[in-house]
């Protein structure tokens, strides 16, 4: 039975610490308790809102007026499928992941099972689900290259049923799961390769390394608060750009421009709003200090955005999910 909760605060569930209570909020642990509490939600015409690890989210500071699922589900599974040998010979093994499980745990998992691929993903903070929906990525690397498939609930008609990766309509942190919030993520299956497990512990502590070094890892913070400027953009003009600043020739040959970059290339790095301060280490990291508000963080955003805006033309996205 659904333990459901009253005026819970939602600071404690984020790694911001920042964000006022939920009117309802439950924890579930399995497919069948969320789909409970989804149908809850509807029956009192409530909005429901999906939470995982809280890494990605900013909650605002009067809360959410409705129901906050805390997705406890994070059973994993691997299996080598019979026969399902590639024409080069490398077996093709996979791994399923609820979406309550952390990024963390499941790399530990596929390597403990002989699986490699997936070492990248131990630079992504939160869980698998989170990490479906924004087609998730670092080190060159996005989520999207190793999904086979995500099962799923549609809230709308209760029905569960199995999305193959081409369904998911991943682009650059995006997927068919930010354009339809009915369909809930309940787990996910990848394709990974057979693999040693001394390689992948070597190429894991080395991403772990690069990550403690330009990240503030153990910070209040909720990871990349803004997307990187893909130069496929339709409103930009690559060649007007790096005519005008000369500064961006360095990624002229890369898919994007770090939106880190434009932010410090500013002179915005230690500037601080109330509690909330961009990061010195990483301009596209926003750090709760002590004391921040989501109004301290939401200020900063539009600082950052009216000076890249101002200075180079370009209009910078959010990556954060505001919860309002």
């Amino acid at each position: 039975m659904l333990d459901i909760r009253e005026n819970v605060a939602l600071a404690n569930y984020t790694v911001f610490k920042i964000g006022g209570p939920a009117r309802y909020f439950c924890e579930t642990a399995s497919a069948e308790e969320l789909a409970e509490a989804v149908l809850w939600a509807q029956k009192k015409a409530t909005p429901f809102f999906i939470l995982g690890a809280g890494s990605n989210v900013l909650v605002s500071d009067k809360g959410f007026n409705g129901l906050v699922i805390k997705n406890k589900a994070a059973a994993i599974v691997t299996w080598k499928p019979r026969f399902q040998v590639l024409g080069n010979g490398v077996s093709k093994l996979k791994i399923q992941a609820e979406a309550g499980a952390q990024m963390a745990r499941v790399v530990a998992e596929s390597v403990k099972a002989g699986l490699a691929g997936f070492e990248w993903a131990i630079g992504i903070p939160g869980t698998i689900g989170g990490s479906v929906r924004g087609n998730a990525g670092c080190f060159g690397s996005e989520i999207k290259n190793v999904i086979e498939s995500v099962d799923v609930l549609d809230s709308l008609n209760a029905n569960r049923h199995t999305l193959n990766a081409e369904k998911c309509s991943f682009s650059y942190r995006h997927s068919v799961f930010k354009e339809n919030p009915n369909l809930i993520i309940l787990s996910a299956t990848l394709k990974l390769q057979t693999g040693d497990s001394k390689k992948s512990q070597s190429l894991i502590a080395e991403y772990a390394k690069k990550r403690a070094e330009s990240q503030d890892i153990g910070e209040k913070c909720a990871g990349c608060i803004f997307k990187n400027v893909e130069w496929s953009r339709k409103d930009l003009s690559k060649a007007r750009l790096l005519t005008k600043f000369p500064e961006l020739k360095q990624f002229s040959g890369k898919s994007s421009i770090p939106a880190g970059f434009l932010i410090d290339h500013l002179g915005l790095k230690g500037r601080k709003i109330g509690g909330a301060e961009i990061s010195h280490r990483h301009a596209n990291y926003f750090i709760n200090i002590g004391g921040a508000t989501s109004e301290d963080v939401l200020m900063l955003v539009g600082l950052a955005k009216e000076r890249v805006q101002n200075h180079y033309g370009i209009y910078l996205e959010k990556e954060i999910h505001l919860l309002t």
